[in-house]
C-alpha cells in the first residue's frame, strides 16, 4: 500500500498567514502522521476530479504528443479533518501544504501535510511532478478538501482521425485518468461539476462554467480546442483480480484551423509537379533539356516527400497524402520513362531494335539449324553483313564526336 508523507514537527506546526489554529492543531504531534496515510478504518474514499483546459499549447503528429495548458483539480472528503469552528475563533478553512503525493526529490519529501488522492493520468510523457505546480490544498471544517494545479500536460495520443491529413479538420485524444496504487474498493473516482472545463471555439458546446479569463484560449495558432467530454468506467486487469479500477475517460478533440498552410505547401507543389511532368510530352525530341526537365521534375518531388516525412508519423496505417504522394512520383517516373523512350528511338540509326550481342547468338541458333550448304551460307552472310554494320556504325560516332569536339 502506498504510504504517505514523513513527519517534519519543524513543517507541521509553522503557523503562517495560510495556517491558522485549526490547521496547526490538526498537524502537530500524532495526528500529522495519520493525516498523511489512507486510515484503515475509511473504506473508501470519494475523490472527484475536474479537468479545466485552459488552451491547446501545441500538437506533433509526428511523435504522437499534444501539449495541453490545463488546471487539475480534485475534491474529497477526510474525516479525520473536522474541527469546530467554534473552537477556533470561527475558522471555517485553512490551507494545507501539499506539493505532490509521489515526490521523487528527496529534499521534498515530507511537505504533504495530509492524505492526498492516488489521482493520474496514465498516458502522459511526463508525470504530474515535472509539469504540475505544487499548490496548497482547501480544507473546510466539514473535511472537505480541494485541490487545484496548474500546469502542462504532455499527452501521449492515440489520434482518431489522422489517416486524412492534411484534410483532417478534427483529430479526437483519449487522456484515462485513474489511481494507479488504490484499486476501487479504497478509492472511488468520479466527476467534479461535469469533470471538464474548457474554451470551446463552437457556442453550442456544452461548457460546465463561463470562462472570463482574457488570456484563455489561443489565436493565430494551428489548433483549436473543439470539445471535451468526460465519462466513468471501470477497468479489470489480470494482475489484481477482480477487483475494479475506476477511470475518468477524457476525450479532447482538437481543430485544425491552418488547412491552407498544408495546401500551400504539401497539396500544391506536388499537383504542380505533376502537371509540368505531363508537359514533357509537347516537347520535341530534338531538345536535348527534355531528358534533363524530367530528372528535375524527379528530384523536387522526392524533396516533397521528405517535407511531408517531418509532419507525419512513420506508421503502418496507409495515409491520404501516402497515396498522394505516390501518385504524383510515378506520373513524374513515367513522365522520364517516356522521355528516355523517345529520345533512344529517334537518335537511333540501326536497322534493329536488338544490339549486336542479343543479334548474334539468334543468327548462330539459325546456323545451327540449318540443313543445307546454301542455307549455312546465307545466314554467315547476316551474320558478318551485321558485325559490319555494328562496326561502321562504330566509327561513324567516334568521328562524329571527334568533329564536335573540334
Amino acid at each position: 500500500r502506498p504510504r504517505g508523507g514523513w513527519r517534519r514537527p519543524d513543517l507541521a506546526c509553522s503557523l503562517s498567514p495560510l495556517s491558522p489554529r485549526a490547521r496547526a492543531a490538526k498537524i502537530c504531534g500524532t495526528t500529522f502522521w495519520m493525516a498523511t496515510t489512507l486510515s484503515s478504518r475509511q473504506q473508501q474514499v470519494r475523490v472527484l476530479v475536474n479537468l479545466r483546459v485552459f488552451k491547446v499549447v501545441g500538437v506533433s503528429a509526428a511523435s504522437s504528443h499534444m501539449l495541453l495548458k490545463v488546471w487539475f483539480r480534485q475534491s474529497w472528503t477526510d474525516p479525520r479533518l473536522v474541527w469546530s469552528p467554534g473552537d477556533y475563533d470561527n475558522v471555517t478553512s485553512a490551507y494545507f501544504r501539499a506539493a505532490s503525493r509521489y515526490d521523487g526529490a528527496s529534499n521534498n519529501r515530507g511537505v504533504n501535510e495530509i492524505w492526498l488522492p492516488d489521482i493520474r493520468p496514465y498516458n502522459l510523457g511526463e508525470g504530474f511532478e515535472d509539469t504540475l505546480q505544487p499548490s496548497d490544498v482547501l480544507v473546510n471544517h466539514t473535511g472537505g478538501a480541494f485541490w487545484s494545479r496548474p500546469g502542462v500536460m504532455d499527452v501521449l495520443c492515440k489520434f482518431d482521425g489522422l489517416a486524412r491529413f492534411p484534410f483532417d479538420h478534427k483529430l479526437t485524444c483519449p487522456i484515462d485518468v485513474g489511481g494507479w496504487m488504490l484499486d476501487g474498493q479504497r478509492q472511488r473516482v468520479g466527476l467534479l461539476d461535469g469533470g471538464y472545463e474548457g474554451d470551446f471555439v463552437e457556442d453550442d458546446v456544452d461548457s460546465s462554467a463561463t470562462l472570463v479569463e482574457a488570456s484563455a484560449g489561443s489565436s493565430f495558432t494551428e489548433w483549436d480546442l473543439l470539445s471535451l467530454s468526460a465519462v466513468v468506467r471501470n477497468l479489470t486487469y489480470v494482475c489484481c483480480g477482480d477487483d475494479p479500477w475506476p477511470v475518468v475517460l477524457y476525450e479532447v478533440t482538437i481543430r485544425r484551423n491552418a488547412s491552407f498552410f498544408y495546401f500551400y505547401v504539401l497539396i500544391f507543389p506536388p499537383t504542380t509537379l505533376a502537371i509540368l511532368a505531363i508537359s514533357v510530352f509537347f516537347v520535341s525530341p530534338a531538345v536535348g533539356e527534355r531528358l534533363s526537365f524530367g530528372v528535375t521534375l524527379v528530384v523536387a518531388s522526392q524533396f516533397g516527400k521528405l517535407v511531408v516525412m517531418q509532419l507525419m508519423p512513420i506508421c503502418s496505417e496507409l495515409l491520404w497524402v501516402d497515396v498522394f504522394l505516390l501518385i504524383n512520383e510515378l506520373v513524374t517516373l513515367l513522365s522520364l520513362l517516356e522521355s528516355t523512350l523517345v529520345l533512344f528511338l529517334h537518335h537511333y540509326e540501326s536497322d534493329s531494335l536488338l544490339p549486336s550481342w542479343l543479334a548474334a547468338p539468334r543468327i548462330l541458333r539459325s546456323l545451327a539449324a540449318c540443313e543445307t550448304a546454301d542455307e549455312r551460307e546465307s545466314v554467315l552472310t547476316l551474320l558478318f553483313t551485321r558485325i559490319r554494320h555494328a562496326a561502321e556504325t562504330a566509327v561513324a560516332a567516334e568521328k562524329k564526336a571527334r568533329r564536335e569536339l573540334v
